[in-house]
């Protein structure tokens, strides 16, 4: 598998295993594509880039992940909350994924706002990884 993928697979496992987390959105509501019928709270992962990072020496690539936190609820406190949540829970990836060294896992930004089309709000957290593939 691409480190792209099992990247994701350790992201959902960790966010889907954090009682916290489901506690707040009620199950392990983590998506990669949301069911039509799904309604918040839910988190939603994606979207994924990965862009080549590696030297003249060694293979690796490096990923922007955006995982965003939906909340029916008034204002943004429920969404942040999630948000944090999901920071937490993913502070303890682990530093081999199957076939690739997790190399660096980092929180860059995380953002909330009011959806515009409806009532709802979101919170969305923007995370970088470095993997390499382990020889």
């Amino acid at each position: 598998m691409t480190a792209a993928i099992e990247l994701q697979s350790a992201i959902v496992s960790a966010l889907r295993s954090s009682s916290a987390l489901t506690g707040l959105l009620g199950g392990a509501f983590v998506y990669d594509d949301v069911p039509d019928s799904r309604r918040p709270p839910y988190v939603v992962i994606g979207p994924v880039e990965t862009v080549d990072w590696s030297t003249a020496t060694e293979e690796g690539e490096e990923h922007f992940i955006e995982i965003t936190a939906w909340s029916s609820a008034n204002g943004r406190k429920a969404a942040v909350a999630m948000a944090g949540e999901i920071r937490a829970a993913l502070s303890a990836l682990p530093g081999n994924l199957p076939g690739h060294a997790l190399v660096n896992f980092t929180h860059e930004t995380t953002r909330s706002e009011a959806d515009p089309d409806d009532r709802h709000f979101r919170a969305v957290s923007s995370f970088r990884a470095v993997t390499e593939p382990l020889t």
